[in-house]
């Protein structure tokens, strides 16, 4: 026995058992507050894109701007662009004859088809539009030119609104 610890269990018996219970509760809890934090209010989550071509004809038979986010998984500033702006816009009745609002996750590996129907990954389609850091937001045609400036990082929460829709606006005179 250890001096000091007397009638102390470290990790042997019911006690320890209890202990593991409780670490893994708080672990869960934990990993569900975190999930639930990447989600609006709600419970809505962003579309994540998976075709490129697919969403090109909504785009041209709807004539609608792309707005494309790039985000990471472990990024504060996507997680507060998306819960402020892009899930109301999301949302919002007067985005619909407008935009389509899709994210792109720089954290996964996964691999999304582009505008010739080409298989790529997700860091391969963030390169080829020079993307490095996230939040980034593309405002693109159905040919997948960008048409009007980007947004990167998230700034003035005040006014990131109007800068967003300024965006849409100009992109949707160039369609």
């Amino acid at each position: 026995m250890i001096r000091g610890f007397r009638n102390v269990d470290f990790g042997v018996g019911a006690s320890g058992r209890l202990r593991s219970l409780v670490v893994a509760f708080c672990l869960l809890f934990a990993l569900a507050l975190l999930a639930a934090e990447s989600r609006g209010a709600d419970g809505a989550a962003m579309q994540q894109l998976t075709d490129l071509r697919q969403e090109s004809q909504i785009l041209k038979q709807q004539k609608l701007v792309l707005v494309l986010e790039f985000a990471s998984d472990d990024c504060g500033y996507c997680r507060k662009l998306e819960k402020l702006f892009l899930l109301p816009m999301q949302r919002n009745a007067a985005y619909d004859d407008k935009i389509l609002i899709r994210s792109i996750s720089m954290s996964d590996f996964e691999t999304v088809i582009d505008f010739d129907g080409r298989s790529l990954t997700t860091n391969e389609l963030a390169s080829r539009y020079g993307v490095e850091l996230t939040p980034t937001m593309l405002f693109l045609g159905p040919d997948g030119t960008e048409l009007s400036e980007r947004l990167v990082g998230i700034w003035s929460e005040d006014f990131y609104g109007a800068f967003i829709d300024n965006r849409i606006d100009e992109a949707r005179k160039r369609l």
